[in-house]
């Protein structure tokens, strides 16, 4: 059971949809962080760390939300 949740944890993860989020989220993180510190390094530190934090919150949300249905 813990096992079939996890993978639909993960296929909400990498879905279509959630990549093309997560991509534009990136970009956007990457370009308002270069302007506020001027930093490219911590600019990209920041993206990296936003991108795998809200990629797991947006697979356990969407596995939540299907589990109501």
């Amino acid at each position: 059971m813990i096992n079939q949740n996890i993978k639909k944890i993960i296929k909400h993860i990498f879905s279509k949809k959630s990549l093309q989020i997560r991509l534009a989220t990136f970009l956007w993180v990457i370009s308002c962080s270069w302007f506020w510190t001027g930093d490219a390094i911590k600019s990209v530190n920041l993206a990296i760390s936003i991108l795998i934090g809200s990629m797991l919150i947006q697979g356990i949300f969407e596995w939540l939300y299907e589990q109501d249905e």
